[in-house]
């Protein structure tokens, strides 16, 4: 088994541990081998997650951490070696971002244009003095790279360039205008929020010349979107099948087509092929829709921003922070909906933007499948076999997604009639 083989089994050992006294025994053992990989464990003691916890606001706003606790536990050389010179808890820095998709900036934006009359209601006052707080910094990128393929079009751009002098006033919102006056306004002047807001829109268009960074972009929105619109072929159009039966079709498209498995929205599936539109996040996935393609995409969107909260956290934005704690703040209650379906339970990830692997709560073969069907499904997509082979095929795979988005969409149309 090679280095790297060797490096993983470790970290997904320590990430399925049953418990956190378990992940510390058995992080106590290698970490010299794993020195550049942080884990954070959801925990009923250790640090708290401070703001990004799991509430909801009186005007239908909720604010959700990828994590199933409002508090963590850490793993990482220098927390473990402090943890074992110390003989106890130890503290140590951290950095938080909210991040804020579009459908709360269409909520929010209204009362931040600095028009006349723009108090702000009763039920969105508490929203704005969360966001106000010192600790919550507004993290835009969610909104940029949903609009980053939107730029060609001179009006969208324009819209685009509101929305991120919006999000800039949010950014730097006057705490104290807000309290004694109801209004949100930028503690900046418009001069220097145009010019924040035009460095913005300035890197989004240098940024499309990054051939590598918007190809990679759009191959991860393209994963989510091919994901769900095999799960509407499959919802829709296989009448008469057992909600396993459509699980196993789901998972043998992920392995044959992907050469990958996404465990999250093999979760999703399972809960849309048991629920079907009474799952709100698929509400206006309908037969005979001539939008389903636009639809299913803007959906896609919404798995990719769950995604970033997973992936951000990975990065070191500031470095005097050990570690970086992402939430989401969103009106869609559709959106909170799907996070809710299945929190983070532990998290590995290689620090500077590596490899992460992420572990959800409760037991993810009795969330999918019946009983009955465990083995199987085991045997036929986690053996070591299937497993080599999803390795062996999944470069090939990626190149092919283009096509297998087309194909996908061609088989839409011609159901829907």
């Amino acid at each position: 088994m090679d280095r790297y083989a060797i490096t993983r089994e470790l970290v997904a050992e320590i990430c399925n541990a049953d418990s956190v006294a378990e992940a510390i025994v058995l992080y106590s053992q290698c970490w010299p081998l794993i020195t550049d990989y942080k884990f954070v464990f959801a925990a009923e003691k250790g640090a708290s997650l401070g703001f990004a916890v799991n509430r909801t606001f009186g005007a239908g706003a909720a604010v959700r951490s990828i994590f199933s606790s409002e508090r963590v536990f850490v793993l990482d050389p220098d927390t473990f070696s402090e943890m074992s010179a110390r003989q106890g808890p130890v503290s140590y820095p951290v950095d938080c971002s909210i991040s804020l998709d579009t459908q709360a900036m269409s909520y929010l934006e209204p009362y931040i244009k600095g028009l006349p009359n723009n108090k702000i209601p009763d039920d969105f006052k508490e929203v704005f003095a969360f966001i106000a707080r010192d600790e919550v910094n507004v993290d835009p990128l969610p909104y940029i790279n949903e609009n980053r393929f939107n730029l060609s079009d001179a009006k969208a751009a324009d819209r685009i360039f509101a929305k991120l002098k919006a999000y800039e006033t949010l950014r730097t919102l006057d705490k104290e205008w807000l309290k004694v006056n109801g209004e949100a306004r930028s503690v900046l002047t418009a001069g220097e929020l145009d010019s924040r807001a035009l460095k913005l829109i300035s890197d989004m268009y240098e940024e499309r010349h990054n051939h590598a960074a918007l190809g990679g972009l759009r191959t991860r929105h393209q994963y989510m979107y091919i994901c769900l619109m095999k799960m509407a072929l499959i919802q829709l159009y296989t009448a008469g099948r057992s909600v396993t039966e459509k699980v196993i079709d789901f998972l043998a498209f992920c392995d044959g087509e992907f050469a990958t498995i996404f465990a999250r929205e093999t979760v999703i599936a399972r809960a849309y092929f048991e629920r079907g539109q009474d799952l709100s996040f698929f509400g206006k996935i309908q037969k005979g829709r001539n939008d389903l393609p636009k639809q299913l995409s803007n959906m896609a969107w919404d798995l990719l921003h769950i995604r970033h909260l997973e992936e951000a956290m990975t990065l070191n934005i500031n470095r005097e922070a050990r570690y970086f704690f992402t939430a989401f703040l969103t009106f869609d209650k559709r959106l909170i909906e799907i996070m809710d379906l299945y929190p983070l339970r532990s998290l590995g990830y290689q620090t500077g933007g590596g490899e992460l692997l992420p572990v959800y709560q409760g037991d993810w073969f009795e969330t999918v499948v019946s009983s009955e069907s465990g083995t199987k499904v085991r045997e036929r997509f986690y053996s070591s076999e299937a497993r080599a082979s999803r390795n062996s095929r999944r470069d090939a795979a990626k190149a092919n997604l283009p096509h297998i988005a087309a194909s996908l969409e061609a088989e839409l149309a011609v159901v829907r009639g």
